[in-house]
């Protein structure tokens, strides 16, 4: 028997919405570390800003609360991170492509992820899209104050 997805589901992980997610979280990234970001990095806002159960614990934050400090007080995001990936890996994938075709970002010389500002008009106005790129903002920023890839995935337990 087939898992029936609902309407919702297909609409928040739109490729289109999924690689916005992913524009306001690399933004967000290069203002705070002033760098472009590590591509493995790309993996991991989705599954948080797209999970529902996960809403209450960005409530009361902004950018100055920081990755380790949001991690400290909802210790079951680490525990769920890899699954929540893993079960997301479709999306991902799509919204990394749909970006890349797009134009929205870019692979740097270095091998970094940059975004071309000019490829996308307003986009964070929306009252029902918005809460989705503010997550995506704060753990762009957050992760930007850390700036070592290395580092986000230790606090994460995840080993690449």
């Amino acid at each position: 028997m087939a898992i029936k997805k609902s309407i919702d589901i297909f609409s928040q992980t739109n490729p289109g919405f999924c690689a916005l997610i992913l524009f306001s979280f690399i933004k967000a990234y290069e203002e705070e570390s002033k760098a472009q970001i590590s591509f493995p990095l790309l993996l991991i806002p989705i599954p948080l800003v797209l999970s529902n159960d996960l809403n209450d614990s960005f409530q009361h934050t902004n950018k100055r609360t920081g990755f380790f400090s949001w991690l400290e007080k909802n210790p079951k995001i680490k525990f769920q991170i890899k699954n929540r990936i893993e079960n997301s890996l479709d999306y991902i994938k799509q919204a990394i492509e749909y970006g890349f075709y797009k134009g929205i970002f870019k692979i740097n010389d270095d091998g970094n992820v940059c975004i071309d500002k000019d490829s996308v008009d307003t986009y964070y106005n929306n009252k029902i899209t918005k809460p989705f790129y503010r997550k995506s903002q704060l753990l762009g920023f957050w992760m930007g104050q850390i700036d070592s890839p290395k580092t986000i995935f230790n606090l994460l337990d995840i080993s690449l």
